[in-house]
């Protein structure tokens, strides 16, 4: 019999809104059934994620409105396989740095897969060609989330002498208050943290309404406004380690 208390441990502690509220815990459902089945690792769990996620490309491709329900719907399964391999490998203890990476490289292929469907899709039933630059710049702004979300620039605080001569400026103190008062509102509204969990919700929501234009400007705005908000107030007064 599954150990109960273990697959509710498996749960990722630190994670996403739309995880922790939603996917994360379907994926703990299926936890259930699969963490004893030995034949299915957390490597197939995530090589599943990435064949659903081809499925999903395919009737995005298509277009037409009622593919592109089925396409939303597919992308949040995706999602929550995305959850699972990664509970399964808490629930078994078999995490590896093969299988992080392997979860993260996916993870951009997928990204890819969606937003070209979404550009292929829309460009073959309304043939508006400005839906490639939008779809492709909005890529970009997603592979810089992971960028920044995922604290790839690694920085240490600088040292005490810098801070205290920093904090005398007028300057210094008013950029932290809006820097303050910037990362209260971030932590108030789940949507914006925009993790990968968050994005997929989006991508849902934009495609069952199919309004993939809306979803670019969207993307590309909060991009705009990331590529700014988070250097300064995540990495200001700061050195590279």
């Amino acid at each position: 019999m599954p150990d109960r208390e273990k697959i509710k441990n498996a749960v990722k502690k630190k994670d996403g809104w739309w995880a922790s509220i939603f996917s994360g815990q379907i994926a703990n459902t299926f936890l259930i059934f699969i963490c004893d089945v030995k034949w299915i690792t957390p490597n197939c769990v995530t090589t599943s994620s990435l064949f659903l996620c081809i499925i999903a490309g395919a009737f995005i491709s298509a277009g037409l409105p009622i593919f592109l329900v089925i396409g939303a719907v597919l992308i949040q399964l995706v999602f929550i396989l995305d959850c699972l391999d990664g509970q399964l490998a808490r629930y078994r203890e078999q995490s590896s740095n093969f299988g992080a990476w392997y979860d993260r490289v996916t993870d951009r292929i997928k990204d890819f897969l969606i937003y070209f469907s979404i550009a292929f899709g829309h460009y073959r039933i309304y043939e508006d060609w400005k839906i490639w630059p939008l779809t492709m710049t909005s890529l970009f702004f997603v592979y810089l989330f992971d960028y920044y979300v995922n604290q790839d620039i690694k920085l240490e605080a600088a040292d005490r002498k810098e801070k205290s001569k920093a904090k005398k400026t007028v300057l210094i103190r008013a950029l932290n208050l809006v820097f303050s008062l910037g990362e209260k509102i971030y932590k108030s509204i789940p949507i914006l943290q925009f993790h990968i969990g968050e994005q997929y919700l989006l991508i849902s929501i934009f495609l069952f309404f199919n309004q993939t234009r809306l979803l670019c400007y969207l993307i590309i705005t909060l991009g705009i406004f990331y590529s700014i908000y988070w250097p300064v107030s995540k990495y200001h007064g700061r050195k590279p380690v």
